[in-house]
């Protein structure tokens, strides 16, 4: 039993693993975006008369010198699933369960980080942890297979116990061994653990230990990328504007539509940061602002999402912070807690809907635009498509759109995916000039999936909707419970965050 957790906190560490069942409900069931660039290179290296390193350097296969340590667990994973005789379509959906399921341990390593090393009282660690993750555009980037974030929160989760309060000698191999793992997985995030250097609280002994380990994973890395490097990947670095670096770099940090704090509310909470928590505070603000500065010199600065795809990972480093400064306002505004189950209602459709993916030019664009909160974005659709709207206007890459509400997104979770295909999916038009061979290929899936449970009796697209929307209840239901026991007058447990 952990001193000072409550029962349902107990019942969180005791049964938290459950969470994988939640798996099918959060999957994409295929993969999309990176992922599926990196399972195409997968299948065509086995294909080729090249070898690694020649295909690696060809056009078609430099983006896995951007992604070595990803592309190696998609290979073998789509090498293990072909030795059991597996599909197609069972490969791409056991690798979309692999991102959800490291996205999903982040989530339970967050919790269990808050409530067995920072000694917060069970409630009020899933304010902090529910607040982050799931009242927040978080949400889209562990639910959506075909990111590397979700494996680099797995990461970022796991460095909070190497790291807070401090770490020993014991633990500095193993934080070398996270940080490399980092580095390989995005290069950027040695920007981060430079600038947050001087928090670690390493005795002389264990800064060797740690710098001998990693500099010399580090070596490797660098001498495998230099041994694969393409020109293809070198080429994308060039037209930097200093205007436009600087005009991203304020739409990533402070824009109200697409800032990182605006787009994480749970962030707005620092202003609470406890005197002890601020020299922390600062110095990883100063890493997430090195992000956001390189980040800024790409046009791709947000990865096509606001809010920032790419730093959210590195906000986790935050959630120390975020707890103490959340137990200081609740302290003085207990009612502030009611917010939560708002900010997570608010959130819900992001998890579900997102923007459309098709080729610039696919579709003519209507001019320029400014990118809109994922809030108000995801409702909009949400709206247009309950209401069966004719038309619906979308920003995407800073373009507008006219796209119809059947094809203005497709759902990113498999439930949701078999509701929609069970409806139609998109429509020929729009597949004609905006699907490419994957996105056709997933389409035939989804059409004799569709067939086959009709077949059986399931082909009520309100069934699957229904099934869809169990993970969104029992987060509903875990941010109302919090809320209620959090401002209970009853409730009288310090923490010690």
């Amino acid at each position: 039993m952990i001193a000072g957790a409550g029962r349902g906190a107990q019942l969180v560490l005791r049964y938290g693993w459950m969470v994988i069942l939640l798996i099918p409900l959060l999957m994409g069931g295929v993969v999309v975006g990176d992922e599926a660039l990196l399972l195409k290179n997968a299948y065509s290296l086995d294909q080729t008369d090249l070898s690694f390193a020649d295909y690696t350097r060809s056009p078609d296969g430099w983006y896995i010198s951007h992604h070595i340590l990803w592309f190696s667990l998609v290979y073998v994973t789509s090498k293990v699933t072909a030795f059991l005789g597996a599909s197609a379509l069972v490969t791409e959906a056991v690798i979309s369960c692999q991102t959800v399921l490291a996205g999903l341990m982040a989530i339970l390593l967050s919790f269990h980080f808050l409530v067995r090393r920072q000694g917060m009282d069970g409630e009020r660690s899933l304010f902090v942890v529910l607040g982050f993750f799931c009242a927040g555009y978080g949400v889209f980037t562990f639910c959506m297979a075909g990111f590397v974030e979700s494996y680099m929160a797995l990461l970022m989760s796991l460095r909070l116990f190497l790291t807070e309060p401090s770490a020993d000698a014991r633990n500095s191999r193993a934080l070398a061994i996270l940080d490399a793992l980092l580095v390989a997985l995005k290069a950027y995030s040695l920007i981060f653990l430079v600038l947050t250097w001087p928090l670690l609280s390493l005795s002389k002994k264990a800064r060797v230990t740690y710098a001998l380990h990693f500099g010399a994973l580090l070596l490797a890395l660098i001498v495998v990328k230099l041994w694969l490097w393409n020109p293809v990947y070198a080429s994308t670095v060039g037209g930097i504007s200093v205007s436009q670096s600087l005009s991203n770099f304020v739409e990533q940090l402070f824009s109200p539509w697409t800032g990182l704090p605006f787009c994480l509310p749970v962030l707005l909470v620092l202003f609470w940061t406890p005197k002890e928590r601020r020299r922390s505070l600062a110095y990883k603000i100063l890493g997430l602002c090195g992000c956001a500065s390189f980040f800024s010199l790409y046009s791709f600065f947000n990865g096509d999402l606001a809010g920032g795809r790419y730093i959210f990972p590195f906000a986790i480093a935050l959630i120390p912070e975020i707890a103490a400064a959340a137990s200081r306002l609740l302290d003085r505004h207990r009612g502030v807690v009611w917010l939560l189950p708002v900010a997570v209602v608010a959130f819900f459709p992001v998890a579900v809907l997102g923007p459309p993916f098709f080729p610039n030019g696919a579709i003519p664009a209507r001019g320029d635009c400014r990118l809109e909160h994922p809030v108000v974005y995801s409702w909009k659709v949400a709206f247009s498509k309950i209401l069966d709207r004719p038309e619906v206007d979308i920003c995407f890459r800073r373009q507008s759109y006219t796209l119809s509400a059947r094809d203005v997104a497709s759902p990113h979770l498999a439930p949701w995916r078999v509701a929609y295909m069970l409806q139609g999916g998109h429509s020929p038009a729009y597949r004609a000039v905006a699907h490419n061979s994957g996105q056709q290929q997933h389409h035939a899936w989804g059409a004799r999936l569709s067939g086959r449970l009709t077949a059986l009796g399931l082909g009520n697209p309100w069934l699957w909707m229904a099934i869809g929307l169990l993970p969104a209840v029992l987060v509903l239901w875990l941010s109302l419970w919090t809320a209620r026991r959090i401002n209970s007058p009853r409730l009288t447990v310090p923490d010690r965050a």
